[in-house]
């Protein structure tokens, strides 16, 4: 009932993936590569640029490398053919590259961001993880060799070892925001469930599901209909109760239903991995009924982590959107568009 690795997946080397992730949490902003003029003004050289954010440079050569490395990883996950394949209408090498180029020049403005803020990068920090970083390459003969055959440097890997440093800077401003807008906070500690307590009924086919279901809003007993229906042998015993549970517990379909269904009411048979669920919510919690309720302080701190966690995303992209607008951005994806591709 409870999810587990359902991935059948291809495998992606650790390495690869430890890179990609580094890809995904700052590319360096490479800065402008300067010429006075005789008057003393600055111009930005855009020889070698796919993108100018504000002055600073994102470099094709870093772009090619970063595509390579996308690239290798879904071609890996779904096959040689991913980028000839298209996606309404659109090459998926031509998405591929519009989402680099955009990772790229939102990485360049939050390094611009955060180095502003006097935020220093320590170089004996550097140093530790890069040499973590090259030690699981020595131990990745595979990947070592693809790295080099896609122009991956030293000089590549430590500037963004020291790039992931202030993304995770950036990532601590962005938290500072959330825990300020404590009027936000406080809202959901008294509207959000954290946990649900339900009872379900398991069966293997939609029909038998019907079938049940169909008992059930006839009037039959759920424990009744549990004992001679659930393939779920974990809970027969009790009726089908499952206890309280989290978010991240259950299988997606069925957490779900349970945290978006009316109490006491019984729901429409939910499909998932394990089978069908006749599903029946008995009670929902929010942080502040915990706190009513005498819950460990640990496990309140979870839970508030837990609502923290999923504003994240909320407030990174509007922090990044109001970078965005006040900068002055250029880009020139034609410069790594192949005019054909077979």
């Amino acid at each position: 009932m409870r999810s587990g690795n359902m991935s059948s997946l291809k495998k992606i080397t650790a390495l690869l993936l430890v890179v990609l992730m580094i890809a995904l949490t700052g590319c360096g902003g490479a800065k402008k590569d300067d010429g006075t003029t005789a008057e003393g003004t600055t111009e930005v050289d855009k020889t070698n640029a796919v993108a100018i954010v504000n002055d600073d440079i994102v470099k094709v050569d870093d772009f090619n490398i970063y595509f390579a490395m996308y690239e290798t990883a879904y071609k890996q996950y779904y096959g040689d053919d991913i980028l000839t394949q298209e996606f309404e209408g659109v090459k998926f090498a031509d998405v591929l590259r519009e989402y680099v180029l955009d990772m790229l020049v939102e990485d360049s403005l939050i390094h611009s961001y955060v180095l502003s803020t006097g935020f220093i990068v320590k170089d004996d920090i550097i140093q530790e993880k890069y040499t973590e970083l090259k030690k699981m390459l020595d131990e990745d003969a595979d990947t070592k060799a693809m790295y080099d055959t896609i122009g991956v440097t030293d000089a590549f890997l430590e500037n963004q070892v020291r790039s992931s440093i202030i993304k995770d800077e950036f990532k601590k401003d962005v938290n500072t925001t959330i825990d300020a807008d404590t009027t936000r906070l406080d809202a959901l500690y008294a509207s959000e469930p954290v946990q649900v307590s339900a009872r379900h009924i398991l069966v293997t086919d939609e029909a038998t599901a019907k079938e049940v279901k169909a008992k059930l809003d006839a009037g039959e007993d759920f424990s009744e209909l549990v004992t001679q229906y659930s393939t779920d042998t974990g809970s027969v015993g009790t009726g089908g109760d499952l206890g309280y549970f989290p978010r991240g517990v259950m299988a997606a379909e069925f957490e779900n239903a349970a945290f978006s269904q009316p109490i006491g009411e019984i729901g429409e048979p939910v499909q998932t991995s394990f089978g069908y669920h006749i599903i029946k919510v008995e009670d929902r919690q929010t942080i502040n009924q915990l706190i009513e309720a005498g819950e460990d302080e640990a496990v309140i701190n979870d839970f508030k982590q837990q609502i923290k966690d999923g504003l994240y995303n909320e407030y990174y992209t509007k922090k990044v959107e109001a970078l965005k607008a006040a900068a002055t951005i250029e880009t020139f994806i034609d410069k790594v568009t192949p005019k054909t591709e077979g």
